[in-house]
C-alpha cells in the first residue's frame, strides 16, 4: 500500500496517446509544494482506493469469441475488428459490462484470467460510474502504452495493467477512465460544470489546467470522490488543501456521489425487467423442475458467487446518446454498407465525430450520411439492423424496436420541421 506523504514523490512522466479522449496524469496544482506534481497519478503516494475496498462483482460469464471492436492507439492502421474473447461482468448492483480480451492474450482460461483482473476492480466503482460504462477492451502487450476512452468503453493493455497492479494504482486508472466513458458524455460540456470552473478559478492539476475542456472532470473526480467518502486517506493538511482549491467542483461531484449514501446501489432502471426475468424462470420450474433456468442465476464456476438475475436481458441500448450511436453506425457502415474501414475509423475517431457528438445523435447521422454519400433513410435502416450487434440478450421484439428507434426518428423529423438551425442540444 502506497504511503500518504505529499512532499517527496517521484517525478515519472507518463505521456498518453488519444483515442478521442486522453487519460490520467494527476499534477498537483493547489498543495503548499513549490510546483504541481510532475508525475501521473501513479507516482503519487496516495492509495485513493484500496486493495480491502468492497467490490460488487459477483460473477463472469463467458460469451464465446466474436470480432468486436478493439481500438488500439500504437497503430491506427491496425484493423479496428479483432478476434477476441467476449465475457460479460455482472455486479450486484444489477450493472453488467462486457469485456473483449484479445485472442492474443491466449486461450479461454488465459483469457477469462486476465479479465477476473479488471473485473473485480470495475466492482468497486461507484454505482453511478459503472452504469454509464458499456464495455472494456484489453490489448495484449503495451507495458508502456496507457489506456484511453471514448464513450461508454476505454481500452487497457494487460502488460500495463500488470505494472500497475504492481504498485496498486490499477483501480484509479480504471475510475479516471470510467470518469471519461461514463461522465463526460453528460457532465463534461455542461453549464454546470463550466460554472463549477469558473468559481474555483484554479486547477487540481497541471494536466487539468492545461485540458480543461477534456481532462478537468477526470482529473477531479478521483480527488473529490475521495475527499467525500474517504477522506482520511488524504492526511489533514492535504486534504484540506483539495478542499481549498477546488470547493466548486467537489460540490459538483458530491450531487453525482452523495455523502452519506450508498455508492452502490441497485440500478432501478434493470429491476422490473430482471424481476420479469425471476418470474419466467419460476413459471419454467414450476412446469418442468429440471429446466436450466436463466443463466444469470448459474455460477460457471465452483465457489462462484450466486449473482443477481441477468441484467444483460435488459436492452440498454440509448440512440439519444451519440456515443452509442457511433457503435452502432460503425457496424452498420462496416458490416451492412461495406464501407472502407480505415475511413469509417478515421471519421467516427476523429476530431469531425467530436464536433458532432456535442450537438446530438441525430448530427451525427446527418454527418454520417452526408460524409459516406448515404440517403438518411438509408442509414437509418442499417442502423435498425445492428441495432443490437452489441448486446447478449436475446431478440426482445419488433414493438421494442420501434420505440428505441423512434428516439432518433423524432430528432431527426425535428430538424426537418423545425426552423432552427440546429436541433435541442441532448443532455
Amino acid at each position: 500500500m502506497k504511503q500518504a506523504a505529499v512532499r517527496i514523490l517521484a517525478t515519472r512522466f507518463v505521456t498518453r496517446g488519444a483515442w478521442t479522449l486522453v487519460p490520467c496524469c494527476f499534477l498537483m496544482a493547489a498543495f503548499s509544494v513549490a510546483e504541481p506534481y510532475k508525475s501521473s497519478v501513479v507516482g503519487t503516494d496516495y492509495d485513493f482506493i484500496t486493495d480491502a475496498d468492497p467490490s460488487t462483482f459477483a460473477r463472469l460469464a463467458y460469451k464465446g469469441m466474436g470480432l468486436p471492436e478493439m481500438p488500439d492507439k500504437r497503430n491506427h492502421e491496425w484493423p479496428l475488428r479483432k478476434k477476441a474473447h467476449i465475457f460479460v461482468a455482472y455486479f450486484t448492483d444489477l450493472t453488467h459490462v462486457q469485456i473483449s480480451v484479445h485472442a492474443g492474450i491466449g486461450d479461454k482460461d488465459a483469457a477469462r484470467t486476465d479479465a477476473l483482473r479488471y473485473a473485480s476492480r470495475i466492482g468497486k466503482l461507484p454505482t453511478s460510474l459503472r452504469k454509464g460504462l458499456r464495455r472494456i477492451v484489453i490489448q495484449p502487450g503495451g507495458r508502456n502504452t496507457t489506456a484511453f476512452a471514448d464513450h461508454g468503453v476505454f481500452v487497457l493493455y494487460s502488460d500495463n495493467a500488470t505494472r500497475r497492479i504492481a504498485t496498486h494504482d490499477l483501480e484509479e486508472t480504471i475510475f479516471h477512465e470510467s470518469v471519461h466513458a461514463a461522465w463526460d458524455p453528460q457532465h463534461r460540456e455542461s453549464d454546470a460544470w463550466k460554472r463549477a470552473q469558473a468559481a474555483d478559478g484554479r486547477f487540481i492539476t497541471r494536466y487539468a489546467k492545461r485540458n480543461p475542456a477534456t481532462e478537468d472532470l477526470a482529473e477531479s473526480a478521483l480527488f473529490a470522490y475521495t475527499v467525500l467518502h474517504h477522506p482520511k486517506r488524504f492526511p489533514a493538511n492535504d486534504r484540506a488543501a483539495i478542499r481549498k482549491a477546488i470547493p466548486a467542483r467537489i460540490a459538483f461531484v458530491e450531487k453525482l456521489l452523495p455523502v452519506g449514501k450508498a455508492v452502490h446501489y441497485p440500478v432501478e432502471s434493470n429491476l422490473a425487467a430482471v424481476l420479469k426475468v425471476v418470474a419466467s424462470d419460476l413459471k419454467r420450474l414450476a412446469k418442468a423442475p429440471d429446466t436450466p433456468v436463466h443463466d444469470g442465476w448459474r455460477a460457471e464456476e465452483p465457489g462462484a458467487k450466486k449473482p443477481a438475475p441477468n441484467a444483460a436481458k435488459v436492452c440498454e441500448v440509448d440512440l439519444g446518446n451519440p456515443g452509442e450511436l457511433s457503435d452502432i453506425l460503425s457496424n452498420a457502415l462496416l458490416r451492412g454498407l461495406h464501407r472502407d474501414e480505415k475511413k469509417v475509423a478515421a471519421f467516427l475517431r476523429g476530431p469531425e465525430r467530436d464536433h458532432e457528438f456535442r450537438r446530438s445523435s441525430a448530427a451525427l447521422l446527418r454527418a454520417t450520411a452526408k460524409r459516406f454519400g448515404l440517403q438518411e433513410t438509408s442509414l437509418v435502416a442499417q442502423v435498425r439492423k445492428f441495432l443490437h450487434c452489441n448486446c447478449d440478450h436475446v431478440k426482445l421484439g419488433a414493438d421494442l424496436d420501434n420505440k428505441k428507434m423512434g428516439v432518433l426518428l423524432k430528432a431527426l423529423n425535428h430538424r426537418h420541421n423545425s426552423k432552427e438551425k440546429h436541433p435541442e442540444r441532448e443532455r
